[in-house]
Order: C-alpha cells, then structure tokens, then sequence
C-alpha cells in the first residue's frame, strides 16, 4: 500500500488556490483594459479569488494537523523554509485580495485603486509560481524544475475557465474583441508541451526518473492520459479548434469547454502530488 504524507486535501489546496490565482489575474487583465465595459467580471473576479485561496489554505492547514502552528510560523520566521515563506505570501495576497473585494462590494470597480490591483497581481503571480515551487523544493524526481511552470499556466486556464463559466453573458463581447479561442489554444498547447516535457525528461533521465515514469504510466496511466490530457487539454483544444474553423460556436460549446478544464487542473495536481509520494 502507498504511504501517503499528504491526503487530497494539499491536492485541493493547490487546486483551489490556483483557481484564485488564475480568476484574480484575469480580474486585473479586464481592469487594466476597460473597468468600465468588464465591471461586473472584474468585480466577480477580485470577489471570489481570496475565498479560493483562503479555502485551499483552510483545507492544508487540517491537513497538517497542527492548524495553530500556523501563528508559530508569523513569528518564527525562517527565510530558507518554502513552508514559511508560502505563508507569508499567501497571507499578503489574501490580506490584499480581501481589501479589494471589500471596496469592489462596498464602493464598486471605479473605486480601486490602481496600484493596489497592480501589487495583488505581483502577489498573484508570485502565489502562483509558489505553489509548483512548493512542490519542486522537495527531493522527489516527479517533482522537478517543469512543475512551477505546469501548476502556473494550469492556474491560468482553470482559474480563466471559471471566470468564463460564470460570465458567459458576456461571452461574444469578450470573443469579438479578444479571439478568446485562438487565445486559449495557444495556451493549452503550451500546457501540453510542458507536461510531455515533464514526462520525457521523466523518461530518459536517470534510473530514479525512469522509475517514476514507469509509475506514471502503469500505476497512473488512466489519471494521466485519459483524466489530465484527453480531459483537461485535448477535449477542450479540440472544442476550440471547431470553433476556430466555424463548424460550431463558442456560445454552444462553452460549458464543456471551460468545465473540462478546470476539471483537468484538478486531475493534473493530484496526479503530481499523488506520484511524487508513489516513488
């Protein structure tokens, strides 16, 4: 039997955090281009990503057991501990997010201040990348230097999917100015090339990495190719390019589109997590 260090719940946390991440981002995008025309996406946005990530952060701190030592962290701080530092960043992009939520709920998105969205969106990114890094700092060779880079753009296209799913009322405004599909097959195509990276390098590098790719691809066989790549990546590029060809509309398939992505994130991180503790 596997012996787990960590449950579903370092899995959830990285998942919804990264939903967060990826809902706040395209929040300050939207922002930055016209406030006014994406008001009320703008403002679902900043209102929603510090719940996600408050949320995933809740649900690591059960899992870890000790939820108080969290206070121990503030002060105790060490410069060297990933753990540490993840709480410090997390815990200013939450501080953050929550004021610009607050004066999106109280005041309204003409109200923010500029260069408080710009340091939530450093914040963001850096919570983003943090979250692969997380991973990466830890000697296990399914957790390499490929997974800050995969946890962020998968952050990117769920926490966008989201975003999308609850605004499809302004689906046609946001594909007649921006070429949402071309826009989103690029990035799913770049997701896809760092994920068979991650698998190749797996594959020829050291005995080790050989090892955890025959894990991969016999004990996770099904949650790789048919949960994180056929459902995450392929269904949804596939989706997209019928509409990029004008065989069907993005306002008829944009539920399994974007659905089948923030579902594929999920896969994806506890696929990682779960082989990472496998080998």
């Amino acid at each position: 039997m596997m012996h787990l260090l960590w449950d579903i719940r370092v899995s959830l946390d990285l998942f919804l955090g990264g939903l967060g991440v990826g809902a706040f981002l395209v929040g300050v995008i939207l922002y930055y281009i016209d406030a006014k025309v994406y008001d009320t996406f703008v403002k679902k946005s900043f209102v929603i990503a510090p719940l996600l990530v408050i949320a995933g952060l809740l649900l690591l701190l059960t899992e870890l057991g000790r939820p108080l030592n969290v206070i121990k962290t503030i002060y105790a701080i060490n410069p060297t501990s990933f753990m540490s530092i993840g709480i410090f960043l997390q815990s200013a992009f939450v501080a953050v997010a929550l004021l610009i939520a607050f004066k999106v709920l109280t005041s309204g998105v003409e109200s923010l201040c500029s260069k408080i969205i710009y340091a939530g969106a450093i914040l963001a990114g850096l919570v983003g990348l943090y979250h692969g890094f997380l991973l990466s700092g830890i000697a296990k060779e399914p957790w390499n230097n490929a997974i800050p880079v995969i946890f962020f753009v998968s952050s990117i296209l769920s926490g966008s999917s989201l975003m999308l799913l609850l605004n499809l009322e302004s689906l046609e405004g946001l594909i007649a100015r921006f070429k949402l599909p071309i826009i989103i097959n690029m990035i799913l195509t770049l997701e896809l090339a760092a994920v068979f990276a991650w698998v190749y390098n797996l594959a020829l590098t050291t005995a080790s990495s050989k090892h955890a790719y025959e894990v991969l691809m016999g004990s996770f066989g099904i949650e790789f190719w048919g949960l994180s790549i056929l459902v995450g990546l392929i269904i949804p590029m596939v989706l997209l390019t019928l509409v990029i060809l004008g065989k069907t509309s993005l306002k008829i398939v944009a539920i399994p589109t974007f659905a089948t992505m923030v579902l594929g994130s999920f896969f994806l991180k506890n696929l990682v997590v779960y082989l990472g503790q496998a080998v």
